[in-house]
């Protein structure tokens, strides 16, 4: 009896190094929003397309659905920074189109700061201190 073959992928694809757990890792850890959207509190999902070579290099990128405020380029900026394994294909180098969402999220607000002093209250005049001592608390409660 002879074995059964296993089907073999035509094309083999590009894949992330690590896999997609540690693309979005990357894509995470390396986001930096950009100050003109944070000053106009905008927020949303940049959607683009990239190519990659049979090298495992992002060769083009284009922004299919942006929502501006330096988000766009921000986006662009992540995945040309992205590294792919190598695909062989029968000894064919080929370009692989994909495509990804990068979500621009506010970060969330941290609570207030609150900052107080204690300071020891002196005595009037020459009154005999009471049981006890006095003291008065200055609070200043402001965003950080």
């Amino acid at each position: 009896m002879s074995k059964p073959k296993k089907p073999k992928d035509f094309i083999q694809l590009p894949q992330y190094r690590g896999g997609n757990k540690a693309m979005k890792e990357f894509l995470d850890s390396n986001l930096k929003y950009p100050e003109k959207a944070l000053e106009n509190k905008i927020e949303g999902t940049v959607e683009l397309e990239y190519f990659v070579n049979g090298n495992g290099k992002i060769t083009k990128v284009n922004v299919l659905k942006g929502i501006g405020f330096g988000c766009d380029e921000e986006a662009r900026r992540l995945v040309k920074s992205l590294v792919y394994e190598k695909a062989y294909n029968k000894g064919i180098t080929t370009s692989t189109r994909k495509t990804i969402k990068i979500h621009f999220r506010l970060p969330k607000k941290k609570g207030l700061n609150l900052n107080y002093q204690l300071v020891k209250s002196k005595p009037k005049q020459s009154t005999p201190p009471k049981k006890g001592e006095t003291y008065q608390i200055t609070i200043n409660i402001g965003k950080k």
